[in-house]
């Protein structure tokens, strides 16, 4: 059962569903509910869908503004940082994206046009997934010119210049949530966030394992569709020479990882590992461009199973949640 509901941890509405309809589109159960003629219904799932988009496009724009200021203060341009980094990046945020097709959404659902609703529900997910295409690649290509720039150790360290701007403030609560309230957090990002799935649509494959909840993206919208392709365009891989050449513990021990998914590693294991003594949300990273990403949320992270802890060079040790500041829940730089 679809349910959308206010959180007082993260300040805002999300849907609390069961595993039954968690990880289905908010757009596919839009179109049911317009079919099904629950058009309350259905105008809530649009306004929920459009911040669903809003938030991921938000994120994206705050990690390349950072890139920006990254490579502006290691020298690579001259000039006022603030005002070039906010020139380049100016037209992204400025442009309100699905604005004006939610309203359309929302003014044909009340005049009972279903077919209208469904064509501009559409439109407002492509307004959103067009341009994280680029973004995407976008940071992907600008943790590269680090990389190359710099050395491959710089994206480990651009990456946690970043963590308090994103990852830090996305997960400030998330020891006061229930493995619930983790997953259904985790999914939205992948879902509405980052348009995963065959269809593009958001639809994530979801699994209750008794100890830990698998999440499975076939492909994963970021990073999967720039390293598979898109399903829905038919679009190719993004052509990259972008791999880390060098195994690192941030790189789970492996080389030919795209820089831009280094970044699941870093927040997700290797950082937060190092601070609380086991990986927050760790994954099983795989090479294999044709296989699903597969991700777990442990309901006691104290439990976490031991192949997680090796590849990213983490020893298991009881850390209770009162010893870290929520900004060092991912914050540490790896290397005291």
């Amino acid at each position: 059962m679809v349910k959308i509901v206010y959180s007082d941890k993260l300040g805002r509405t999300i849907r609390q569903d069961d595993l039954s309809t968690l990880g289905l589109s908010s757009q596919t159960l839009t179109e049911e509910a317009l079919r099904s003629g629950r058009y309350e219904n259905a105008i809530e799932l649009v306004t929920y869908f459009h911040q669903e988009m809003r938030i991921m496009h938000g994120i994206l724009m705050t990690w390349i503004k950072d890139l920006f200021r990254q490579m502006l203060t290691r020298g690579q341009f001259q000039g006022d940082i603030p005002a070039t980094v906010m020139a380049i990046a100016r037209a992204f945020e400025t442009v309100p994206l699905g604005v004006a097709p939610r309203e359309q959404t929302i003014q044909a659902i009340r005049v009972g046009d279903v077919e209208a609703a469904v064509d501009w529900l559409d439109r407002m997910r492509l307004e959103f997934k067009n341009p994280h295409e680029i973004l995407v690649p976008w940071v992907h290509d600008l943790l590269t010119n680090l990389a190359e720039t710099y050395g491959e150790e710089e994206v480990l360290h651009s990456i946690t210049e970043t963590v308090d701007q994103i990852w830090g403030p996305r997960y400030a609560t998330w020891d006061q949530m229930t493995p619930e309230e983790k997953l259904q957090l985790t999914v939205e990002g992948m879902r509405g966030g980052h348009f995963s799935g065959p269809q593009r649509r958001g639809d994530v494959q979801l699994a209750d394992e008794g100890d830990r909840y698998r999440i499975a993206f076939d492909p994963c919208g970021s990073g999967g569709v720039m390293r598979r392709g898109d399903p829905e365009t038919g679009r190719a891989p993004y052509p990259t020479t972008g791999l880390n050449t060098h195994p690192h513990l941030w790189t789970w021990q492996k080389t030919g990882v795209h820089w831009y998914c280094t970044h699941c590693c870093i927040t997700m294991e290797f950082l937060p590992g190092r601070r609380r003594g086991h990986p927050m949300r760790p994954l099983d990273h795989t090479l294999d461009h044709s296989a699903p990403c597969v991700w777990y949320i442990y309901k006691d992270e104290t439990q976490t199973r031991e192949y997680h802890y090796p590849r990213t060079g983490l020893e298991r040790k009881s850390v209770t949640s009162d010893e870290w500041p929520v900004r060092s829940l991912l914050w540490s730089n790896g290397l005291d």
